[in-house]
């Protein structure tokens, strides 16, 4: 796969970043955060070294020196280079800002955003201020050409955001030199990150420092055991005896075999070629994986999602089919609405009678439809609690379907009014008894009185006047029912289409 980064490679993998960039993954489904996670850091890798190793195979080596807390990578560096370039300290955390040093005819090569374009370039000596991550270049020409040491902060670090960045720059390195203590190197922590450089086969040297002398061998025995036992039998180990610093640095004997080790990678040209190779063709090659991992996480997100769709599309279907039998079938003549209609029937139906019971009506097919739209806001809101990731999902707003209710009713009761003749006798009674007759079973008490009393002409208003609510009703439970799918839309989920695709036009070009 490493063979065509001249060709078509470097445009596939830049496809594959950004479409992998692009996966959203909003809900808090099981497994979201390892593939927020993933996604994150295969971005970060494509950026930080992918790409810009695959359109520069001639860049410089970069060789990363991480490690657990207080290991002495700042030391470690400061060694090899022969002064302190990198800051070290007892106080943690020790390396806040990472520290690139490199010859002065290499520094080109860093000083712009080729790699680590997340990260604000800063002189030796400038302060790094608070405008986000940077990264301090120093130079030296102790450094052999085509070779860079980026010091990192610790991968345990008590700040998140270090621990965060000390990730994101190994996942930036051509070589990992990864540096843990005689008292910690069985700790889970460098065991992942050793993990993590087996599965993508990266160029790794260890450093086990302050190994008490008498206890030497022995605990480099244990460290190569547990080492073949994970199938990091071959990875050069280098041990530093504990010692007495001079000027806060090893001297040059304890650090000259990494120093060969390190500046053997960078001189000579074999081994430049086969360390890349190596790293980089392991960054590839977990490319399908990271990427099936991101793939799948997108496709259970978008299944979700449509879940949470299919709860509103239910509820409010049952609702308009509630709305439905409930304004036809007389169910609002109960109660007040009910008693005022006996009153005015009662009374002979004069005119000034027929705005109490109009109000009735206009309030009791209010709250019909206000107790509706409720309802399936309810019954949406506890199917979304009873998904994964719906409980995330914002509850509907009352106001806004209460406000449409009222205004659909009396836009309705307006409309029948207009249908009664302006000339007509007793037209508000008539109105009303076309109010009446509309929102009653025809064969019920008071759907019958109603219809017998219309005025000769109005009784064909009826049927297209039950069919304006009807259609009134379904208006503002659709308006309720596109708010609530309106916050699915807006997780924006996907299935990944365009992630596999490109994960098929880098395997293709690879």
């Amino acid at each position: 796969m490493v063979s065509s980064s001249g060709g078509e490679l470097p445009g596939a993998v830049a496809r594959l970043r950004d479409e992998a960039d692009g996966v959203r993954l909003p809900l808090d489904l099981p497994g979201a955060d390892e593939a927020r996670r993933t996604r994150r850091e295969l971005v970060a890798q494509l950026d930080d070294y992918v790409l810009p190793r695959l359109r520069e195979p001639d860049a410089p080596l970069l060789a990363v020196v991480g490690g657990s807390t207080g290991a002495g990578r700042s030391t470690l560096v400061n060694s090899l280079v022969g002064r302190e370039v990198s800051p070290a300290g007892v106080l943690r955390p020790t390396t806040r800002v990472p520290v690139l040093v490199c010859r002065a005819a290499d520094r080109r090569w860093f000083s712009g955003t080729r790699v680590l374009p997340g990260l604000r370039r800063v002189a030796a000596g400038a302060t790094t201020g608070d405008e986000g991550p940077a990264v301090v270049l120093q130079v030296d020409d102790r450094i052999p050409e085509g070779l860079a040491v980026l010091d990192i902060p610790d991968v345990d670090s008590v700040d998140s955001a270090n621990r965060d960045l000390a990730v994101r720059l190994l996942g930036a390195a051509d070589v990992w030199v990864f540096v843990t203590t005689a008292a910690r190197y069985a700790d889970a922590v460098p065991w992942h990150i050793l993990r993590v450089a087996r599965e993508r086969t990266a160029e790794i040297g260890i450093v086990l420092d302050r190994v008490p002398e008498e206890d030497l061998d022995e605990v480099r025995a244990h460290f190569e055991a547990m080492l073949t036992s994970a199938g990091l039998g071959s990875v050069p180990l280098f041990l530093l005896p504990e010692s007495t610093l001079r000027h806060r640095m090893l001297t040059r004997d304890q650090v000259a075999p990494v120093r060969n080790w390190l500046y053997g990678l960078a001189v000579d040209p074999d081994v430049r070629a086969a360390a890349l190779r190596r790293t980089l063709g392991g960054a590839l090659g977990s490319l399908p994986r990271r990427a099936g991992v991101l793939g799948r996480a997108a496709g259970r997100q978008h299944e979700a999602a449509a879940a949470l769709a299919a709860c509103a599309e239910r509820a409010y279907a049952a609702a308009v089919r509630h709305a439905d039998h409930s304004l036809c079938s007389g169910a609002l003549l109960t109660g007040d609405v009910l008693a005022a209609w006996r009153a005015w029937h009662a009374s002979g139906l004069p005119e000034a009678g027929a705005a109490a019971v109009e109000q009735a009506l206009a309030h009791g097919t209010e709250s019909l439809l206000r107790d509706i739209a409720e309802r399936a806001a309810g019954l949406t809101d506890t199917c979304w609690r009873g998904r994964p990731g719906g409980v995330a999902m914002p509850s509907a707003s009352k106001a806004e379907a209460y406000a449409e209710a009222a205004e659909a009713v009396r836009a309705w009761h307006r409309d029948t009014d207009a249908q009664v003749p302006a000339g007509l006798e007793n037209r508000r009674r008539a109105a009303v008894l076309l109010t009446v007759a509309a929102l009653t079973d025809p064969d019920g008490e008071a759907g019958a009185q109603a219809r017998d009393l219309l005025p000769a002409g109005l009784a064909d208003q009826v049927e297209p006047a039950r069919n304006r609510i009807r259609e009134c009703a379904a208006a503002v439970l659709g308006a309720a029912r596109e708010r609530q799918l309106g916050a699915v839309r807006a997780l924006r989920t996907d299935p990944a289409e365009g992630l596999h695709q490109a994960m098929s036009a880098v395997r293709r070009a690879g």
